[in-house]
C-alpha cells in the first residue's frame, strides 16, 4: 500500500518537518505524491529505527548512518540513467551513475557534512546563490559546490550574498571613491523621501550598499524626482506659507506679509513718537 507524507505524519505521529528530513535523510525524494511499502521499509523505517533505539541525535547522523549502509543505489522515480537490463527497464527502476544525485540524496549529503539540518527553501536559495540551477540531478563537481555553500552558510553564517561572491557567481561591489561619496549623497537624499514609510527606509538603506555604481546613478534619479514631486506637493498645498507664516510669528510677534518698516514708522507716530524732518520740507 502506497504512502502519502499524511499517511506518514499519522503513523509515525511526526510533524511535517520531521517526516521532510526523515525522506531526505534516507534518500527519498521529497516531491513524489506517494511512497510504495518497499521504499518505506528500506529506507524511512530505517530512519526512524536509529531515533527510536537512541542511535542518533540528529538527521545529519541518521543520514551519514544510512549512507553507509551497503544498499544499491537503485530508485524508482524514473530519473537517472537506463540500466542496461531490459527487465530493469520493464519494471521502471533506473540506476543513478554514483556520481549523479538528485535533490532529496544533494539534501542528505550536505546534511551529512554540515551536521544540521537544511530546509528546502533554504536549499533552493543556496542552489541559487551557487548558480545552480533547479533540475533533477547533480553531478559530482556540482555536489561539491553545493556541500561547500552550505558549509558556508550553516557553519561560517555567511550571507547568500557572500556565497555568490565567494563562489565567481556575484561580483563584489566597486568600492570605488566615485561609488562610496555616490552612496552617502543618495543615502542623504532617501532620508529626505518623506513618502517611504520607515520598513520601506530600513530595506532601501540595507540594500543601498550592495548597489553597483549604475543602480546607484538611477536610484539617485528617481529619489530626486520624489524629492521634487513632494516640494511642489508642499508648496502647492499652501503647507510651506502656513509654516512660514507661523514661524514668522513667533517671532515678531506680528503677521509676517503685513508687516512693514513704512507700517511700523507710523505706529511709532501714533504713539507720540516724532518724525523728524527731512532738510527743505
Amino acid at each position: 500500500m502506497p504512502y502519502s507524507k499524511q499517511d506518514l505524519q499519522n503513523l509515525y505521529s511526526l510533524s511535517l518537518e520531521d517526516v521532510d528530513a526523515t525522506l531526505a535523510a534516507c534518500g527519498l525524494s521529497l516531491e513524489q505524491d506517494e511512497y510504495a511499502d518497499e521504499q518505506i521499509q528500506s529506507g524511512f523505517d530505517v530512519i526512524r529505527k536509529y531515533f527510536n533505539e537512541a542511535q542518533v541525535g540528529d538527521f545529519a547522523a541518521a543520514a551519514e548512518m544510512f549512507n553507509q549502509l551497503p544498499s544499491p543505489k537503485t530508485k524508482k522515480t524514473g530519473r537517472g540513467k537506463k540500466s542496461g537490463n531490459s527487465s530493469e527497464q520493464e519494471l521502471g527502476v533506473t540506476t543513478v551513475e554514483d556520481n549523479d544525485l538528485d535533490i532529496s540524496q544533494l539534501l542528505a549529503q550536505a546534511t551529512s557534512q554540515c551536521g544540521t539540518r537544511i530546509s528546502l527553501t533554504e536549499a533552493s536559495k543556496i542552489l541559487s546563490a551557487c548558480g545552480l540551477p533547479d533540475k533533477e540531478e547533480y553531478t559530482s563537481v556540482e555536489c561539491d559546490r553545493f556541500v561547500e555553500a552550505c558549509t558556508l552558510v550553516k557553519q561560517q553564517n555567511k550571507t547568500y550574498e557572500e556565497v555568490a561572491i565567494h563562489l565567481g557567481v556575484a561580483t563584489a561591489p566597486d568600492d570605488s571613491l566615485e561609488r562610496q561619496e555616490l552612496l552617502a549623497e543618495v543615502q542623504g537624499i532617501q532620508s529626505s523621501v518623506s513618502s517611504l514609510s520607515s520598513t520601506q527606509t530600513a530595506q532601501v538603506m540595507q540594500a543601498l550598499p550592495q548597489m553597483s555604481l549604475e543602480q546607484l546613478r538611477a536610484i539617485k534619479l528617481q529619489f530626486l524626482r520624489d524629492l521634487n514631486r513632494e516640494l511642489r506637493e508642499y508648496v502647492e498645498s499652501g503647507r510651506m506659507q502656513a509654516e512660514f507664516q507661523a514661524a514668522a510669528d513667533t517671532v515678531i510677534k506680528e503677521p509676517f506679509l503685513t508687516w512693514s518698516p513704512i507700517n511700523d514708522a507710523k505706529n511709532r507716530s501714533l504713539n507720540g513718537d516724532q518724525q523728524k524732518s527731512l532738510p527743505g520740507s
